[in-house]
């Protein structure tokens, strides 16, 4: 399994989204392949240095470092977004009782080519695609152009944040006691969230874990309340781009992972 440096990984966000984001632990967490392309394509466009091709020298060679670097960075975190390690990347929740796997879905991110369709009730005037696949809400608003990509990372950290903690559920349910939970967060014995250290210490089994991450996604608040919360969109703008969302994902069902 491939090992990353945090600051390198930290450094390529910079250079690939510049200030569009706030880089952080969660922002690694929930990058998605598909995100990363995106940002490169951008940021290749700005800085590649054919753009430059009659300037001075000094100029057109500052512009290859720039594009040197975008291309360092882009092979750096799409090699992450689709490494394994990822998974288990440490978050600013990780030792607060969420369980292994309870990353919520943006999308599959595995296609390294996306077939686009034009989005459901849109202007005709505009030139918005959708991949031809399943999407999240999260990923559903971002390629509608409703969000930035960096919002979206922030409303599924709030999402996140919004779930009660695994481990105070079990307890609640009789099948963890307090003891417990502080042993279970406080085993190194394997690099893994809370519920997968849980099943290897014997405190619970796979299928309490499944049922416990159940309840747990469904005790959250809805990705789109953090829109609303925020000022951002009306609970009428939200039913309406969800009815939108249905409307695309109903084509794609049977391809959902």
């Amino acid at each position: 399994m491939t090992v990353f440096a945090e600051t390198e990984l930290f450094d390529a966000c910079r250079v690939l989204f510049s200030n569009e984001v706030q880089v952080s632990r969660d922002f690694l967490f929930y990058i998605q392949p598909s995100g990363v392309k995106t940002a490169y394509r951008k940021k290749a466009r700005e800085t590649h240095p054919d753009l430059l091709i009659d300037a001075p020298p000094e100029e057109y060679e500052r512009q290859n470092e720039l594009f040197r670097d975008v291309n360092q960075a882009y092979k750096l975190l799409d090699l992450f977004a689709n490494s394994p390690s990822k998974r288990l990347w440490p978050t600013a929740d990780s030792r607060t009782g969420f369980g292994a796997g309870c990353q919520p879905s943006t999308g599959s991110g595995q296609h390294s080519q996306e077939n686009y369709t034009d989005g459901e009730g849109q202007d005709q005037q505009s030139s918005i695609l959708l991949p031809r696949r399943y999407l999240e809400t999260g990923l559903f608003l971002y390629y509608r152009g409703v969000i930035s990509y960096d919002e979206m990372i922030e409303a599924l950290v709030w999402q996140r944040r919004q779930r009660p903690i695994i481990g105070n559920i079990a307890e609640n349910w009789g099948w963890l006691k307090s003891g417990d939970i502080q042993a279970i967060n406080r085993f190194h014995g394997r690099r893994g969230r809370f519920g997968a250290r849980a099943v290897q210490m014997g405190y619970l089994t796979t299928f309490q874990v499944q049922v416990l991450l159940r309840h747990q996604r469904h005790a959250q608040k809805r990705f789109g309340q953090y829109f609303v919360e925020q000022g951002r969109l009306t609970r009428s703008e939200i039913d309406a781009y969800i009815r939108e969302q249905l409307l695309h994902n109903s084509k794609f069902n049977n391809s959902r992972r």
